[in-house]
Formats: structure tokens, C-alpha cells, sequence
């Protein structure tokens, strides 16, 4: 069967492109095969490692853009009209893109249409606030599988009543519990690095939106060295929040203290040289990042407004209080080298374990086989 994936980009630094490329690796191409349909590359793209894959991957015009708009629809259009009888089920990770795609796939027959939501809030910009709202209010009629990162993030883009009705399928956002496996060797190495030997490290990776709230941090870090100087913060990616960030930084003397290591693509080797990871986001669906640092086998320090459903064991849920996250912090201590290594092997188990996940994935797909509209 063939099923055909649509994301707005296929950035790296998207976290629902690294979700979904976790999925697509890890699903048997024999059994199901997957092609991608996107409305931009992004930086640092998965395009190349999906064509070497053999899959097709399809950019076109972004309908959202007004600039591109009426010549987007036209393409799309043409698009399903075109390769509509190629595909099983298209799959939607992008909700705002609804009217756009899933209409066209519904009005030239491709029977199975799965709409997924992965956040549970809209922009925090109000223009932008509004746009999505209006874009995603008739989410759920054209679609007819609904999937979701977890039960808020169901709600959030469903609503509660039509979750209470109709079935929510979850895929959890699963990792390669392989590639985030705690290597001693490797925090040898960053230590070294990074010049942090007897510290305490404090680790945040995200894509410094608003949304993730990362100043906070460095207003918890302000008042934690007067209480003490053993710890290090890295802060890990970039976007548009980081300037001020550092700005801020900078204005409170913590330099010293603070490590920018800017965009990487080898988050699973610096979080071995990490003691706690700390996400203090305003609202989220399912951070993937939460899910990396427990198969990392480190601790976790997060606002509680992000879902219960990412605990593997390893989270701690706080307000968003700067005298909370200072007293957890202070208690934390550095994990042994076998404590690490057993919670890796602990989250090995779990349904977050990407092979796990992709296997139940592909027998869903596989269940869609057949009939068309």
C-alpha cells in the first residue's frame, strides 16, 4: 500500500518532521511505502535522506502565502486530480492545511484521510492566533481518521465532545532509543569540550519560539548562582527568541555560565554530558525533546502545562515559579554511569521505543488497505 505524508516543511528543525521521519525510517517500506508532499523544505531538510530512501517527496507552492496563493490552489488541485489513485490514505500532520489538501483528496476519492494534531495551542502572535483558527475550523470534515500526540493535544484541535464521540487514534511520538543511548565515552568527550568538568549541567534544546519561554530560564539561572556556582547551562538550537536570550544573558553577567551551542544535528550526543533537561514552555502537545532526554536516561524539569502523557518515569511537573525550579534544582544530583544506563534499558521497554511505535503504525496503515471512495 502507499501512503502519502503532508507537512508543511521538512525542516530538521521542525519537531513534527523529526517525528514523522522517526516514523517513516522505522516502518517497513516493503509493507508500506511512503511518499511526502510539503509546502516548503526548510533548513537543514530530511529531502535528501527521503530520496535516497526511494520515496518521492513533492514541494509545491504555499497555499498560506498570499503571494502563492491562487497559483498554490491551482497546483494542488491538479496535484490530487493527477495522483490521487496512487495513494491509500493520505496523512495530515500540518491541521492548518486542511482546506487545502484533504479537501482535494476527499473530492477525488482517496478513501482514507488522517488529519493529526501535535500541539496543544495556537500562536501566541494574535494575528496569526486568529488565522489558525480560522483555518482549522472545519478540522474534522474532511478527514475521516483522526490521530493525535496525545489526549490533550486531541482535545485541543478536536474539541472534547467530538473526542468523546468519535475514536482518537494516539501515536506517540516515539525515538530511536539507540540513538539517545547514554554513552559514557561521549560525556567524557563533551566535558572536555565544553570545559564543564565537576559541573552540574542544565540542558534546554528547542527552537526558541515564544511559545517555549527559554528567558525564563535565565532568570532562574540568575538567582540559582547565589545559592550555587556548580551548575552550567546549555541552551541547544536557534529561533527567533534567541537574540534576546542572549541579550539577556549578557545584561545579567551570566556568561560565565551559559553555553550557546546554536543549531546542531547531534542533540543525542550532547545530552550525555546533561543532568537534567529543562523545558519551561508555556503549553505544548508532546515535546519530543522531553522524550530524548529520558531515553538519554537524564531527568526532566518541565512546566506543567505540558501533558502528563511524556512522563516515562523521569519528569518532574512545575509552575511556571522561579523558586520551584530553583529548589529542584539544587536537589539534583548527578546520575551514576549505571543509573544512566538502567533507565535507558527502563525506557527501552516502553511505547515510546520508535521500533515499538512504528510497528503498530504500519498495522494501522495496513488496516486502511483496500476499497476506495
Amino acid at each position: 500500500m502507499r501512503v502519502l505524508m503532508i507537512l508543511d516543511n521538512l525542516s530538521r528543525d521542525s519537531g513534527v518532521s523529526s517525528i514523522v521521519m522517526n516514523l517513516y525510517k522505522n516502518i517497513n517500506s516493503n509493507n508500506v511505502k511512503i511518499d511526502f508532499l510539503a509546502f516548503k523544505e526548510g533548513n537543514d531538510s530530511y529531502l535528501k535522506m527521503i530520496k535516497e530512501k526511494g520515496s518521492k517527496v513533492y514541494i509545491l507552492p504555499n497555499p498560506l502565502s498570499l503571494k502563492t496563493f491562487v497559483k498554490s490552489i491551482k497546483i494542488i488541485k491538479k496535484f490530487f486530480q493527477e495522483h490521487s489513485k496512487e495513494y491509500d490514505v493520505v496523512h495530515l500532520h500540518s491541521p492548518s492545511l486542511n482546506e487545502f489538501t484533504l479537501k482535494y483528496a476527499k473530492k477525488n476519492g482517496i478513501t482514507n484521510r488522517i488529519i493529526h494534531s501535535h500541539s496543544t495551542m495556537t500562536s501566541p502572535i494574535k494575528i496569526k492566533k486568529y488565522i489558525q483558527m480560522f483555518l482549522q475550523r472545519n478540522v474534522t470534515k474532511y478527514a475521516n481518521h483522526f490521530f493525535s500526540c496525545s489526549t490533550e493535544a486531541s482535545e485541543f484541535l478536536y474539541g472534547k465532545e467530538f473526542c468523546i464521540r468519535n475514536e482518537i487514534y494516539i501515536v506517540k511520538n516515539a525515538v530511536d532509543t539507540k540513538k539517545f543511548m547514554y554513552s559514557e565515552e561521549q560525556a567524557k568527550q563533551l566535558t572536555q569540550e565544553f570545559d564543564i568538568e565537576g559541573k552540574r549541567i542544565a540542558i534546554h534544546v528547542s527552537n526558541f519560539s515564544k511559545i517555549k519561554n527559554v528567558s525564563f530560564l535565565v532568570c532562574v539561572l540568575k538567582r540559582l548562582i547565589s545559592l550555587t556556582n556548580d551548575y552550567k547551562f546549555i541552551f541547544v538550537g536557534d529561533g527567533p527568541t534567541k537574540k534576546d536570550v542572549e541579550h539577556l544573558v549578557n545584561e545579567f553577567g551570566l556568561a560565565d555560565y551559559c553555553i550557546f551551542t546554536g543549531r546542531r544535528n547531534d542533540v543525542e550526543r550532547l545530552l550525555n554530558c546533561g543532568d537534567v533537561l529543562l523545558l519551561p514552555s508555556i503549553k505544548e502537545g508532546l515535546p519530543v525533546a522531553v522524550i530524548e532526554a529520558q531515553a538519554n536516561g537524564m531527568k526532566c524539569l518541565v512546566s506543567d502545562t505540558i501533558t502528563r502523557e511524556a512522563d516515562v518515569g523521569d519528569v518532574t511537573y512545575l509552575p511556571l515559579k522561579e523558586e520551584e525550579w530553583i529548589q529542584k534544582l539544587i536537589m539534583i544530583n548527578k546520575r551514576s554511569n549505571h543509573e544512566r544506563i538502567y533507565a535507558c534499558e527502563k525506557f527501552n521497554t516502553t511505547e515510546f521505543n520508535i521500533l515499538n511505535e512504528a510497528k503498530r503504525m504500519e498495522l494501522k496503515y495496513l488496516s486502511m488497505r483496500g476499497g476506495r471512495a
